[in-house]
């Protein structure tokens, strides 16, 4: 991973250069002149092109070397042909940042992506910070530098204020500048990254969230080359404190199809995403709408939840349930109220009203808005519950008063207060935000907004990988080098090397040792065929399953042995496993994955059934601790079977945090792991430990 880029000569820069300036401000080549001088940026604007002398009344250069400065930032606007050597022409300049509006790059099919390739190279050997090409360009509107050519910026009402948008589309950039500026919302930095051919989103990301001025991050994100730069990037934004929103596409093969063919982007896994922004405080949207929503919601600078104990104050007890509703299938809890806070509101409601949570005050707000301010103070300042949503319906009486009520709550504490306001006098959602507090016309969304918050304030430290040392069992994997594959003896002492037990096994190579074997292990027993070249071994018929007496083992090999070479003739057989039969114990999965953009994940699931028709998985990208552990095995829908459901024994969850754990270490030291599987990972009662009772180790070529 290479270290994060300042990216102030890009974005602060002090003088601007335009190579394909025109006098045409409808034409790409004419907006940036247009648009920094009518931001008024501070510094100085040379426009380059040798077929003008002047332009709206500024001297046009004929090539960069006739500058009487080298500008921190080069534009250029011109056809692809002629890209690179005006890259090179700005690096003799000196000019340290250059955005390139150009398309037809690695956007464009395999030509595209060998110039696009020359391009890198060239910028790699002057040291050039390069955003695009293909992208609609950079604004950074606090210093009132506007080199983005989008239409949406050639408004004259467009305001500054705290929301940072990256984009690697460029018209998104629009969007989200008209719908800022519909919101009554401030920018930033408006940003399209395009092809990223050197600075990346993570760059963009990091650097946006550093700056003081802004209080959220958004972003559309088709893809990321390089998973630990985004690691990075969230771990400066979590420095700073401000919420990283991100709507990511591209999520199944066919988008992530079109994704790449649209920026060149190499998307890894989508469920590889989900984890990584899961674990580094990424908050991922579902759609456009709960984006700006989002940006809203951070904007107006409303405080992170400490917790997901949520509390309902509303008019109407329908919305209140159906509220309740949405709270526990958002994955939130419904607020306890502690009993003085039911005894004090039940004194100021009405006798059909409800004083516990959902609190519905009916028509209170009609002729008492006081009352409704005191329920509120009353559910804010419980000491169980962690956000409030104050929901009106069709409300259009009281609206000052009511929103003053809403305010005066808002200043009690730090837990935040967000409102659903439904058809009803429309001053009240726009004195609402005027003042701070976010207020949406649907419960589902404002319940959203208040899950954000949830996320935001649980927001975990990064773990920070320890160097990579050797050890035993990585040092297994390395002298494996010409393998492809360890099977299941092999890829068992590995494990055992990094402290995970395994069931106890012997190789036998005939009958007669597999009944001795079996003698020694103790009856019942499992046999398997032990094969690299067999990778499943249930699929070739080569398992035979609690065999409980010499005469079965000894069948069961003949048995196994013949089915493995029927499956695959050409298969190497060392011999078949005698292993120890493992009962009353909780079938998990746990693995590890090197994804080609994060580098090493681990995995955790429900074993048999539950992994393969309910795909009850959990992921994390390597570095994990086990606080991270003990929050994958927490999201399986089979957790039950592990917390003693039905009688059953606890078993113990411990041992397979430490599990985990010692994955994690392993994928981090050994480059040459493309995967390993432990299936089934046998979990057993509490204090009694696990038994890894098959494993896998699949070995890259070369290291990832």
């Amino acid at each position: 991973m290479s270290a994060l880029r300042d990216l102030t000569p890009l974005l602060k820069p002090r003088a601007v250069a335009i190579l394909g300036a025109t006098a045409d401000a409808r034409r790409v080549g004419g907006r940036p002149l247009s648009f920094l001088r009518r931001f008024g940026f501070p510094g100085a604007i040379y426009p380059v092109n040798p077929k003008y002398s002047e332009i709206d009344g500024a001297r046009c250069y004929r090539s960069v070397a006739d500058l009487p400065e080298a500008p921190d930032m080069a534009v250029i606007a011109i056809p692809a042909k002629g890209v690179i050597q005006a890259v090179r022409d700005c690096q003799a300049a000196g000019i340290p940042a250059m955005t390139i509006y150009t398309s037809g790059f690695g956007e464009t099919g395999p030509e595209g992506r060998a110039v696009e390739a020359e391009l890198k190279a060239v910028a790699a050997e002057g040291g050039s910070l390069i955003c695009g090409p293909n992208c609609q360009g950079v604004a950074n509107l606090h210093d009132r530098m506007v080199a983005n050519f989008s239409s949406t910026l050639g408004r004259d009402d467009i305001a500054t204020g705290p929301v940072a948008f990256v984009s690697q589309s460029g018209l998104f950039t629009g969007i989200v500048a008209g719908e800022c500026h519909r919101r009554g919302l401030g920018l930033g930095y408006l940003i399209s990254s395009g092809n990223e051919a050197v600075v990346d989103f993570a760059d963009l990301l990091a650097y946006t969230a550093a700056d003081p001025r802004t209080r959220v991050v958004a972003g559309y994100l088709e893809g990321v080359r390089d998973g630990p730069r985004l690691r990075a990037a969230a771990r400066v934004a979590r420095e700073h404190g401000k919420p990283i929103v991100v709507l990511k596409v591209g999520r199944s093969a066919e988008s992530a199809a079109a994704a790449a063919s649209h920026t060149g982007s190499l998307a890894g896994s989508y469920e590889v995403y989900r984890a990584a922004f899961r674990q580094w405080g990424v908050i991922e949207v579902e759609d456009v709408t709960e984006l700006f929503d989002l940006i809203e919601l951070f904007a107006l600078d409303t405080p992170p939840s400490a917790g997901d104990r949520i509390g309902i104050v509303t008019n109407s007890g329908g919305i209140g349930v159906f509220c309740a509703d949405q709270v526990v299938s958002q994955g939130m809890t419904m607020a306890t109220f502690d009993e003085g806070t039911v005894a004090r509101i039940a004194e100021r409601i009405p006798a059909f009203g409800s004083p516990r949570n959902p609190v519905d005050f009916t028509l209170q707000a009609l002729d008492d808005p006081k009352s409704v301010g005191w329920h509120l103070r009353q559910v804010v300042t419980d000491p169980g519950v962690d956000a409030v949503l104050m929901f009106f319906g069709v409300q259009m009486l009281n609206v000052e008063a009511l929103v003053g009520e809403i305010v005066a709550a808002n200043t009690l504490n730090d837990k935040p207060i967000v409102v659903g306001w439904m058809l009803g006098d429309p001053d009240g959602p726009r004195r609402l935000r005027d003042a701070g507090i976010a207020c949406y016309d649907d419960p589902s969304r404002a319940l959203k907004a208040i899950r954000a918050l949830v996320r935001h304030g649980a927001r975990p430290p990064d773990i920070h990988a320890s160097p990579a040392r050797p050890s035993p069992a990585s040092k297994m994997v390395a002298e494996a080098r010409g393998e492809t594959s360890l099977g299941e003896d092999a890829a068992k002492q590995v494990l055992a090397a990094a402290g995970i037990t395994v069931t106890r096994s012997i190789l036998a190579t005939d009958a007669e040792a597999a009944v001795a074997a079996a003698g020694e292990i103790g009856l019942p027993v499992v046999l398997k065929v032990e094969s690299s070249d067999i990778l499943h071994k249930t699929e070739a018929g080569a398992v035979a399953l609690d065999l409980r007496d010499a005469a079965s083992v000894a069948a069961a090999f003949a048995d196994v042995t013949a089915s493995a070479r029927a499956y695959l003739p050409e298969a190497r057989i060392e011999g078949v496993g005698v292993h120890e039969m493992v009962t009353g114990a909780v079938e998990l999965i746990a693995g590890i994955k090197r994804d080609p953009t994060f580098g090493p994940v681990i995995l955790l699931g429900a074993g048999g059934i539950m992994v393969e028709v309910m795909g009850d998985v959990a992921l994390r990208v390597a570095p994990i601790d086990r606080a991270e552990a003990r929050a994958m095995i927490g999201e399986l829908a089979g957790l039950a079977l592990l917390t003693g459901a039905r009688g059953r024994p606890r078993a113990d969850i411990d041992a397979v945090v430490e599990v985990l754990v010692s994955l994690s270490d392993l994928a981090l030291a050994t480059p040459s792991l493309a995967e390993l599987d432990i299936n089934p990972l046998m979990v057993l009662a509490d204090g009694a430990g696990v038994r890894a009772a098959d494993a896998l180790i699949t070995i890259a070529p070369e290291p990832v």
